[in-house]
């Protein structure tokens, strides 16, 4: 675990992770709020690859670093990180962070975003004590997923916990805090289900990712 220090470090970069498929404003809404509750200087948006129990995708790789790219566009501190989709070997979150430690130094707050959701299982992940010597780690709240920490994982975590987001912005890895925000319910399987019907999604997706869907033909078949 990385000590705090007395000074804020000369940058702070948050990651906030999802296969947005396709993006759309509740991820971009949650993104900007994110942003400025922890206070850092420049949120990434990192495409993961589809999990492999889902079924064949509406968008391929390239396609939904596109749209994310296209929707953050101009909007300071936001941006694309493609990095995941164009590994060619398994993509893990550790992997990922130690390229970014390695880019920016250690000096750097990092702060990885996860759901609870996916922290439930984060006992699963590859390495996952060390996303905490590499990254902060931020847990966002999900009302239909509360938090249930393996209790191995809450032994870890315990000590490394902070009261307050400002706390973060001091250590550039080693902490711990849990988030909430206010979500907007919309889903990404619906905008999917809606396109394959022929509905619209307007206001539901960015106008330039209803242009890029529209253009190449996404989404015509809903594959949940």
């Amino acid at each position: 675990m990385t000590a705090p220090t007395t000074a804020k470090p000369i940058a702070s970069l948050a990651i906030f992770g999802g296969t947005f498929d396709p993006i759309h404003h509740g991820h971009l809404r949650s993104a900007v709020e994110i942003k400025e509750q922890l206070g850092v200087d420049e949120l990434a948006l990192l495409p993961s690859h589809r999990p492999p129990l889902r079924g064949e995708p509406g968008a391929d790789s390239v396609q939904r670093l596109a749209m994310v790219s296209a929707a953050v566009a101009g909007e300071a501190g936001l941006f694309a990180d493609g990095r995941e989709l164009l590994r060619e070997k398994p993509s893990y979150t550790v992997d990922t962070l130690r390229e970014l430690r390695a880019e920016r130094g250690t000096a750097m707050s990092i702060t990885v975003i996860m759901g609870s959701d996916a922290f439930n299982k984060v006992q699963h992940w590859r390495d996952w004590p060390d996303l905490f010597s590499l990254a902060n780690v931020v847990v966002l709240h999900r009302a239909a997923y509360p938090l249930q920490m393996d209790s191995a994982v809450a032994n870890f975590v315990a000590p490394r916990r902070v009261a307050t987001a400002a706390e973060l912005a001091v250590r550039s890895a080693g902490g711990f805090y849990e988030l909430s925000l206010i979500q907007l319910s919309i889903s990404a399987t619906d905008i999917r289900q809606r396109l394959a019907s022929g509905r619209s999604i307007r206001y539901l997706v960015p106008d330039v990712v209803a242009d890029y869907i529209a253009e190449h033909g996404l989404y015509t078949q809903c594959n949940t």
